[in-house]
């Protein structure tokens, strides 16, 4: 007989919150604090894997309340005093297209805290401390949910902190993160708009400090908590990566094999916020059983705002610009849909 442990008191609380929301009558706050306790005890892994398995509805509900939970912390005050909040958000900004290295991507904290303030449209008693570099994708990629929130959490408790990266590294895409912290918050909400003329506005104060940003002010959105900032900088490395590695596989292969190969480009979707997206290379002249030349391993990326024909589209770029002209982007559908 298979031996069978009970799930630990934590487990248990998750499936409850989960059956929760499917029953119309979850508890919010009870839910962020079961997944900090997930995030404090090291155990990131397990909750990416349920949000893996979860129908995709599901799984960018849990998905919102994971990124509000690594990236929001109660400030303590007194028991009779309204809550107030830490956030940790993020601004994802337009980089020029020719940038200079080593990188600078440096802003002035002090005046770019002002600008948030400003154009974000804070309350008063907000105190808005950013970081004084801009961060890029490939930078962001080693980052870890439990890291943002003991970064926040430090930052609560009025540590001395340091930057949140220690060094930059080139960027994979045209794209740099603002983070900032909001202490004081009277909510953990974030503004969900911006209005034309403070997106402007905010874009050109930030393009003045820091000359290796476009000013594309239709390019810039609300802020995100900075869990979203992290996850689409580690879609576009690992995707990029996976681009680079399939390409330069392809150009290695015997010229006669190359001309008569057919990349098949796999997607899956319908899964959740967690897709696989990979690669193999088959030559129609082996037999059926002998499988492709070559395949490349999973590459997970996340979804929950990401188009689904993204990942197959970046990828078949890439190949069309080394000379191949023969694949078939497949997507790969849950059997529910």
């Amino acid at each position: 007989m298979l031996s069978w442990s009970r799930p630990d008191p934590l487990t248990r609380d998750l499936v409850h919150l989960i059956n929760a929301k499917r029953h119309d009558h979850g508890d919010t706050d009870a839910a962020i604090d079961t997944l900090q306790a997930f995030l404090e005890q090291g155990r990131e892994y397990d909750l990416l894997t349920v949000l893996a398995a979860l129908d995709e509805d599901m799984a960018e509900w849990l998905f919102d309340l994971l990124a509000e939970a690594s990236c929001s912390v109660i400030l303590d005050g007194p028991t009779d005093a309204p809550l107030s909040y830490a956030i940790m958000a993020a601004l994802e900004l337009p980089l020029q297209v020719n940038l200079s290295h080593p990188l600078k991507l440096k802003i002035d904290p002090v005046a770019t805290a002002d600008l948030l303030h400003r154009h974000l449209r804070l309350s008063a008693e907000t105190v808005v401390r950013v970081e004084s570099r801009l961060l890029t994708d490939s930078t962001l990629e080693p980052f870890s949910l439990q890291g943002l929130n003991d970064h926040l959490g430090s930052v609560a408790d009025s540590q001395r902190t340091t930057s949140i990266a220690a060094r930059l590294y080139p960027p994979v895409e045209s794209t740099a993160f603002l983070f900032f912290e909001l202490i004081g918050m009277p909510d953990s909400g974030l503004p969900d708009a911006l209005e034309d003329r403070h997106r402007r506005a905010l874009l050109e104060g930030l393009v003045e400090q820091c000359p290796e940003l476009a000013l594309a002010p239709d390019m810039l959105e609300a802020p995100v908590y900075a869990a979203y900032a992290m996850f689409d900088a580690q879609n576009a490395v690992r995707l990029h990566r996976l681009a680079d590695e399939t390409a330069a596989v392809w150009r290695d292969l015997n010229p006669l094999v190359r001309a008569r190969t057919i990349v098949h480009l796999h997607t899956q979707c319908g899964n959740g916020v967690y897709m696989p997206v990979w690669t193999d290379l088959f030559d129609p002249e082996l037999p059926e059983d002998h499988g492709p030349v070559w395949s490349s391993p999973d590459v997970w990326v996340f979804t929950a705002d990401l188009p689904i024909e993204w990942p197959g589209e970046m990828l078949t770029n890439r190949l069309l610009a080394e000379g191949c002209t023969r694949f078939e982007n497949h997507i790969i559908e849950a059997p529910e849909n």
